[in-house]
């Protein structure tokens, strides 16, 4: 057996062996595992918590709230967590208090609609694992937000933040849709569908969702409501169209300025980049800042709930589809390729804490062999672009950071520098 195989065989079993721990967690048969792999609607329904009880009842809640029978006035997307099992053994029970019934806290992420993968999970090649949605509010700090809007109900949340947003919108319904650009009839029609739609899919990626929208022509098929050949397109373009415009368009033309024109009658062809994008957030809350490395809410919500897992575990299932492809002989089989935001803090942490709890194999070295096969992440702090200059794979970006520590010891030898741990309180005058 080559040293490949021997590879994608270690991989193979500890990703089995992973789902099927998991499987047994949640007092389901291991024999299951087949079928997880096989059937993304079996998957999502064990794995997914927006396809268990608590995740329709949310959703069914929030409908209600905005067709206006206000049968869920007491509302708040955080209640997800309600049923989750690992949260439920989390001993910090001052949080998990502090966020089920402190309506002044934590307003962005109780109300906004959340958001957690969306993209064909069964054969889509690039796989864009991010942080958490966008907040909608702009550059409003999420302790700003909390003061603003503290103690209002999710009707009064949608209303205020309508009138700082400067939407045109009076009403929750109207502000549903303007805000989140679904058409009138589908939302008069099927609301529950465009909910559900804003928080997963597994069928079409934003960027999929965007493009539909862009192109989508008035009834005499004259006019796109994207205008591709006016001057204030680049504006409007990144005021509606996110994931098109922050993250997406230099995989979408060769040219990294965009040439609105060109891309006009291009929309079979963008299409076709879009359906082969899965993007994923190990958040699912809206908020501006969640804290996912440090001893804030998201921090711990990643690391003691269920909530985060399902990215984690989209991520691994395609892997193993893909290793069983290549397994099998089968020609086409096309490599994913995972690219992460905030890899270090974030993902990696979490990846390490689903293996840690699998004892039969060496999870450092499994950790290193996804990382050497299917890892990337990028480089800039602020901006997530997936563009030429912001994109690294894991192992190579553990080369660059070796290097710029040896670059900077290199120069900072060359300066007698003061010793801070040899100065006295004394001497400091500090005393």
């Amino acid at each position: 057996m080559s040293e490949n195989n021997k590879e994608s065989k270690l991989l193979k079993d500890v990703i089995k062996e992973v789902f099927e721990h998991e499987l047994l967690e949640k007092g389901r048969s291991k024999d299951r595992f087949d079928e997880v792999i096989k059937d993304k609607n079996i998957f999502l329904g064990i794995f997914s918590p927006w396809h268990q009880d608590k995740g329709e009842e949310l959703i069914q809640g929030f409908v209600n709230n905005v067709k206006g029978d206000n049968s869920t006035n007491d509302f708040s997307w955080l209640d997800i967590l309600d049923d989750d099992k690992r949260w439920k053994e989390f001993p910090d029970d001052k949080l998990k208090k502090e966020i089920k019934e402190n309506k002044k806290k934590y307003t962005n992420m109780r109300y906004q609609i959340p958001s957690h993968f969306h993209g064909d999970i069964d054969n889509a090649v690039l796989f864009y694992c991010m942080e958490n949605p966008r907040g909608y509010l702009g550059d409003y700090k999420d302790s700003y937000i909390d003061k603003e809007f503290q103690g209002e109900t999710l009707n009064e949340f949608y209303l205020y933040s309508a009138s700082i947003r400067n939407e045109k919108s009076k009403t929750l319904k109207e502000i549903i849709r303007e805000r989140y650009q679904l058409e009138k009839s589908s939302i008069e029609k099927n609301l529950e569908k465009e909910i559900i739609n804003i928080i997963y899919s597994h069928e079409e990626s934003a960027l999929g969702r965007e493009i539909e929208h862009i192109y989508k022509q008035d009834k005499n098929n004259k006019y796109y409501n994207f205008d591709f050949e006016s001057k204030e397109s680049k504006t409007k373009l990144l005021k509606d169209y996110y994931y098109f415009k922050e993250y997406y368009s230099q995989l979408i033309q060769t040219d990294q300025n965009l040439d609105f024109k060109k891309l006009k009658n291009e929309k079979e062809a963008v299409k076709e980049i879009a359906d082969k994008i899965c993007n994923v957030e190990i958040y699912p809350f809206s908020c501006a800042q969640p804290n996912l490395g440090g001893n804030g809410i998201g921090g711990k919500i990643l690391r003691n709930s269920d909530l985060s897992r399902l990215g984690a575990y989209i991520v691994l299932r395609r892997i193993y589809k893909y290793l069983q492809e290549v397994e099998k002989g089968k020609k086409d089989a096309q490599k994913p390729v995972i690219i992460f935001r905030k890899y270090d803090s974030a993902w990696k942490e979490l990846f390490k804490k689903i293996f840690d709890e699998v004892k039969d194999f060496d999870n450092k070295l499994v950790l290193e062999l996804l990382e050497k096969g299917f890892f990337y992440c990028q480089l800039a702090q602020q901006g997530g672009g997936i563009t030429s200059g912001n994109v690294i794979s894991v192992p190579n970006y553990k080369i660059l950071l070796s290097m710029k520590k040896d670059a900077f010891k290199e120069i900072s030898d060359l300066l007698p520098r003061i010793d801070i741990d040899k100065i006295s309180v004394k001497e400091s005058g500090n005393e």
